[in-house]
């Protein structure tokens, strides 16, 4: 094999392509994506969470090739709101985080992503709050479905 590649790196790079493929089929690209997140629907899209209310596009999840009709959206059934950083709060910072985060088929929280942030103290007092929510998880034909889905807490000063 004088052009290829040999012995581990020949392994390394067949592992690399499989997840590339698997994060592919799975709609998310690139090697920033949490490897929790293999195996679940990725509904980032489709989903969005805000605080209690759960906002489905149809369009988005025929898109995903999920049927409307069989989807059941993740009810959250505890959790607090996060706390506002006092940090954050006395220097005025306010604004909008979107995170994407898994909810597994057990309705647990994990592997969150921040995509737009406000501020360090503000970002990680959103991702600390959402981890610790519970959901009833995703029904996709009755049956419990892990998901990535959109979160969006809004920080603001009244």
């Amino acid at each position: 094999m004088p052009y290829g590649l040999h012995g581990q790196a020949h392994r390394a790079a067949i592992g690399t392509l499989a997840w590339v493929m698997a994060s592919a089929a799975l709609g998310i690209a690139g090697d920033d994506a949490p490897r929790q997140w293999q195996g679940a629907l990725d509904l980032r899209r489709a989903v969005r969470i805000k605080s209690e209310h759960v906002a489905v596009d149809r369009r988005e999840l025929e898109a995903a090739g999920v049927e409307p009709g069989a989807f059941t959206p993740p009810k959250r059934v505890k959790g607090s709101p996060a706390v506002y950083p006092e940090s954050a709060a006395r220097a005025g910072a306010q604004g909008l985080v979107r995170l994407e985060c898994l909810i597994k088929d057990s309705g647990k929280v994990e592997a969150c992503r921040i995509t737009q942030t406000v501020r360090p103290a503000i970002d990680q007092a959103a991702e600390e709050a959402i981890r610790h929510w519970k959901y009833e998880p995703a029904r996709v034909k009755e049956a419990p479905t892990s998901i990535v889905a959109e979160f969006v807490m809004i920080f603001s000063l009244r």
